[in-house]
């Protein structure tokens, strides 16, 4: 089996939501039981504890987004990927560029907008393995912090489910994501005092939180794996055929 570079980046963020998570529910287990008076001692530790899961875990998926916007580019090189096995998504995470020259609504960008129109039905009809060469990054990440929009943009971009299956297992791993980069927005940009804003959690739904999230991804790493494993069987039975000849 085909070693991926996207691969060791995926696991990477997974090593570190598994760390994030057995912390929290050993915390969860011990501040349960604490009196409270032991509780109001320990309560300026146990906000800033809190705050800072929501930093962590938000910063190790923004280090997942960096390395796969590089590596997701350097795997699609090895691959031997036909137009008639992208569907028309792909363009926008494929082939950024071309949006670019016609993203406003100035009279003489409407002509090329017809090119593109052509030259996408042009493409569709080429039989040749796709150049991926001058694809240098994918643009997942704009300096923002990850959302769900960051996560749809890669799985309809590269088509990473073959029945238009959704990503997310249940509103509530959305939802997830969401609140995520919401109250890392907050605690970092100190919208509101951080420890009290952390402290409306506890470590339980915390955990919880990290929990699905570790779900989303490991549901995007399975796709994206089977994707590039696919691609990379059908190059080879290609390969074989043509020697066979």
């Amino acid at each position: 089996m085909t070693s991926w570079l996207s691969e060791a980046h995926l696991d990477d963020f997974l090593a570190r939501c598994d760390w994030s998570i057995r912390h929290l529910r050993q915390r969860d287990r011990e501040w349960r039981k604490l009196k409270p008076a032991l509780r109001s001692a320990q309560s300026a530790t146990s906000k800033a504890e809190r705050a800072f899961t929501f930093v962590y875990l938000a910063g190790a998926l923004e280090d997942m987004f960096r390395a796969l916007d590089e590596h997701l580019a350097a795997d699609l090189k090895r691959l031997e990927i036909r137009p008639h096995d992208l569907r028309l998504a792909a363009f926008s995470l494929l082939f950024p560029k071309v949006w670019e020259s016609v993203s406003t609504d100035r009279v003489e960008r409407l002509v090329r907008r017809r090119s593109l129109v052509d030259s996408i039905g042009a493409f569709y009809a080429g039989t040749e393995p796709i150049d991926f060469s001058q694809i240098e990054r994918l643009h997942l990440t704009d300096g923002r912090t990850v959302n769900t929009n960051h996560f749809d943009a890669l799985w309809h971009g590269l088509c990473l489910s073959p029945n238009d299956e959704v990503l997310w297992p249940s509103h509530a791993h959305r939802n997830a994501i969401l609140m995520l980069a919401e109250k890392r927005n907050t605690i970092a940009h100190f919208n509101t005092d951080p420890r009290d804003e952390a402290f409306r959690f506890s470590y339980d739904d915390l955990a919880t939180m990290a929990e699905r999230v570790k779900e989303v991804v490991e549901r995007l790493r399975e796709h994206i794996l089977e994707y590039f494993d696919n691609h990379e069987d059908g190059r080879t039975k290609v390969g074989a055929s043509a020697a066979g000849a």
